[in-house]
């Protein structure tokens, strides 16, 4: 299987803080992710082979999928298509079936007379079937390796397949890795239910002719990270994974290291607002996206680091950066410092754990108002809609606040005083999709110029 680098799921919460902004622009897309023809059919209610006889529209309670990774709702009615069966594989024993969408920008553009591959689920409200671009449906011309396996089903166990790979986190020059863990047993129970696998060389497995049902599942050594709980902050002995009648589920186990730091956020005031993230860098590497991992406050405004190698660490906030509108604090390092060399570095050992940390918060900094007008190399304004925003030249991140320009070209945008910034302009690259214009480089003050930028190829 292709597993995910285990180094994303280091920086989760960072990353989907860094970038919202980015995705913004482009929210009416769909996105998904990767779906194998046996995931696609454990999901799916009806599977069959038929052709489009006549398109149209319904009125319906509109959903998001599911599985899909971004999209949004549309307007109007729910796209419908009413097919002709001409093969059956799962749930269908009619001749007729209607198909519809969900009403958002992943419902499957289905054309008349054309013949497709369906997998799709059965509302159990509204007793209709829907589907998306992200259930495994396509057009039969492309289906030809998930016409294989569904022809292939009746020949397997009853049942289903659980499959994926065990791993081993260890540290490279550019960051966490993993290595496949050889001999490591899968054990799933239910009640008196018990199946039990055995990783291969490359730490991959499979286990077929599981009984449908919730089970417990652990490996054997132990692991403590899954794509069962991706997200988890802490540590897991076992987790609880639902296998479906049919079909498949793939997954994977991580023994990742088990270090943890944590503490508190506080201030003279005692009270800490929630736009400020605690962060902590591995300072044996490179600083980069993978040596850097930030932490939400909850409720009592603690934090906790959790799956740490043994190494060094500085713990602050906006330690690669800078402040940005998201986080608009300065540069802040433990115990209470704005200059690297005079932090404390903190040392960790092999699964050690160390509590109770005092993190001082640093004073917010201000926000100002650039304003300014934009136009084209040929002087006549530039309006396109979301079109100025500001870029970090330290990590190249866009700020999460893009403007459009007036018919005049004239902008207002906010930005962090005392910060560096480039202006720039979003305009169409050579091989197609946007990119920045050639910037302005911009530091705020307390009182700021109008700027003028001119919007072309970098």
């Amino acid at each position: 299987m292709d597993m995910p680098n285990v180094k994303i799921n280091y920086f989760l919460s960072a990353l989907a803080l860094l970038l919202l902004p980015l995705l913004a622009p482009i929210a009416s897309a769909c996105s998904c992710g990767g779906v194998s023809p046996c995931e696609a059919y454990a999901e799916a209610s009806v599977v069959f082979v038929g052709r489009v006889t006549q398109t149209g529209l319904k009125s319906m309670p509109r959903s998001f999928p599911g599985n899909a990774i971004s999209t949004t709702l549309i307007n109007g009615d729910v796209t419908s298509a009413q097919f002709r069966v001409e093969e059956a594989f799962l749930g269908v024993r009619v001749g007729r079936i209607d198909i519809s969408g969900e009403g958002t920008t992943c419902d499957y553009p289905f054309k008349p007379g054309e013949r497709y591959l369906v997998f799709a689920y059965k509302n159990a409200k509204t007793g209709t079937f829907h589907t998306n671009i992200c259930s495994g449906t396509t057009e039969l011309a492309d289906s030809k390796d998930a016409l294989a396996y569904l022809h292939g089903v009746a020949k397997q166990p009853r049942g289903a397949t659980l499959f994926g790979e065990v791993a081993r986190e260890v540290r490279r020059p550019n960051g966490p890795a993993t290595e496949g863990m050889a001999q490591t047993e899968i054990i799933l129970e239910n009640g008196k239910q018990r199946f039990r696998g055995v990783s291969d060389m490359f730490g991959k497995f499979e286990l077929r002719g599981i009984k449908p049902g919730r089970y417990r599942v652990h490996t054997n050594p132990a692991t403590n990270s899954s794509r069962i709980e991706p997200s988890a902050k802490e540590p897991l002995k076992e987790w609880e994974l639902e296998i479906p009648a049919h079909g498949c589920v793939q997954t994977w186990f991580v023994a990742r290291p088990g270090g943890e730091i944590s503490g508190r956020v506080g201030d003279d005031t005692g009270t800490v607002a929630g736009d400020i993230y605690p962060e902590i860098l591995f300072a044996d590497e490179e600083v980069g996206d993978y040596s850097i991992r930030q932490a939400i406050l909850d409720e009592s405004k603690t934090f906790k680091f959790s799956f740490l190698p043994p190494g060094r660490y500085y713990i602050g906030f906006n330690l690669r950066g800078g402040p940005s509108i998201m986080s608009p604090y300065p540069e802040f390092y433990y115990p209470g410092v704005d200059d690297r060399s005079k932090a404390t570095l903190i040392t960790l050992s092999e699964g050690q754990k160390i509590s109770d940390l005092y993190l001082l918060r640093p004073l917010r900094l201000a926000e100002r108002m650039i304003e300014g007008v934009a136009v084209w190399p040929d002087g006549k304004p530039y309006s396109e809609n979301c079109g100025i925003s500001l870029e970090n030249p330290t990590t190249g991140y866009r700020e999460g606040n893009c403007v459009s320009p007036d018919a005049e070209g004239r902008f207002k945008i906010k930005a962090i005083e005392g910060q560096t910034y480039h202006l720039v302009g979003s305009i169409v690259g050579p091989k197609g999709g946007l990119i920045s214009s050639k910037p302005v480089v911009l530091k705020v003050e307390k009182e700021n110029s109008p700027v003028k930028i001119v919007v072309e190829s970098p």
